[in-house]
């Protein structure tokens, strides 16, 4: 059975996720998101790039960015006498 993409910005899509993952065809491009997005277990997962992702999205939630940690401050405070 054929899939066919008539909608260009779809067309569009699969071409820069095409070249983003490497594939050889836009096909198996196409067919890598479609196992990616229901989960499916033969698709290798990109752990760093899972991990940068959910950092990413734990920040938007909590309204931090990356540079509000003063990470001098907390180890400062590891090392002060009570």
């Amino acid at each position: 059975m054929a899939l066919f993409i008539k909608d260009e910005s779809v067309d569009a899509l699969a071409e820069r996720y095409q070249a983003a993952i490497k594939a050889k065809t836009k096909t198996e491009a196409v067919r890598q998101a479609l196992e990616r997005a229901l989960g499916e277990p033969g698709v290798k997962q990109n752990y760093v790039d899972r991990g940068v992702a959910w950092s990413k999205a734990f920040n938007a939630r909590t309204k931090r960015s990356e540079t509000e940690y003063d990470e001098k401050a907390f180890i400062d405070n590891l090392y002060e006498d009570d």
